[in-house]
């Protein structure tokens, strides 16, 4: 389940295929705008569903930061295809593997849960303590 449950590598791939500056532009704005404008209906509502739908925008917004994060932290292409490794051989396999789980952020909260969860179960090193 971890290893299909990677972010960075979904950051990764988009880094490789569609260039830094490019992924870097779409979480911010994934991050920024549907934040703004789930506040925006909020503000704005006048019924419950406006309210859910402000909620879910929200949520969306912040369902981007933790790829924005990943995707500062990967920096370049050079990093990005270090981040994948070997995984590239196979482009075309590697592609279906992360389409499916780029539909994820599409569910209000499930990166920073998901993100939250991985690193509290990510094991202690004690060497390096």
């Amino acid at each position: 389940m971890e290893r299909s449950l990677n972010f960075r590598k979904l950051a990764a791939i988009d880094i490789v295929f569609l260039g830094f500056r490019l992924v870097l532009a779409e979480y911010a704005f994934g991050v920024v705008f549907s934040m703004a404008l789930g506040m925006f209906v909020l503000f704005r509502s006048h019924s419950i569903w406006q309210v859910g739908l402000s909620a879910y925008l929200i949520c969306l917004g912040l369902n981007y930061v933790p790829m924005f994060a990943y995707t500062i932290s990967i920096a370049n292409k050079q990093n990005a295809r270090a981040e994948l490794g070997e995984e590239l051989k196979e482009s075309r396999r590697a592609m279906a593997k992360y389409r499916r789980l780029s539909l994820l952020p599409l569910v209000p909260l499930s990166l920073p849960v998901l993100s939250i969860v991985r690193r509290l179960r990510k094991p202690v090193d004690l060497r390096q303590a």
